[in-house]
């Protein structure tokens, strides 16, 4: 059978061009010195959220052991990706330190002594 390269293309119509469909997620304070905390649930979605001491910080880490701009979550590709910020004491997912990690349903993050769980919205 000889085929040509037009013959190959599929028909119909053109896919929608666009980004994927960013996941949406949440962060949930597992621990946190303040006890008040605990539970409390982030939304992820398109924005970039980050997480540090400052008050400018889409999540406030009550820590000194946290850095100003500790670390960052941005969306690549519809996946959310941690990122963290040169900080002084690092950023842990599932007890591991980490640059740059994407995320994946049930992940803990540990940033001092606040833990957060990164839980898809089923």
């Amino acid at each position: 059978m000889d085929m040509n390269f037009d013959e190959t293309r599929a028909s119909g119509a053109p896919q929608q061009a666009g980004r994927a469909e960013t996941v949406r997620a949440a962060l949930v304070v597992v621990h946190s010195g303040d006890a008040g905390r605990q539970g409390t649930r982030y939304p992820l979605g398109d924005e970039d959220v980050t997480l540090g001491r400052d008050d400018g910080n889409t999540v406030v880490i009550g820590s000194d052991q946290a850095s100003r701009r500790h670390a960052r979550i941005f969306v690549s590709g519809g996946v959310h990706v941690l990122v963290d910020l040169d900080s002084t004491n690092g950023t842990f997912l599932n007890s591991k330190q980490v640059k740059e990690q994407t995320l994946r349903h049930g992940d803990v993050l540990r940033i001092a002594s606040t833990v957060l769980k990164y839980a898809v919205d089923a």
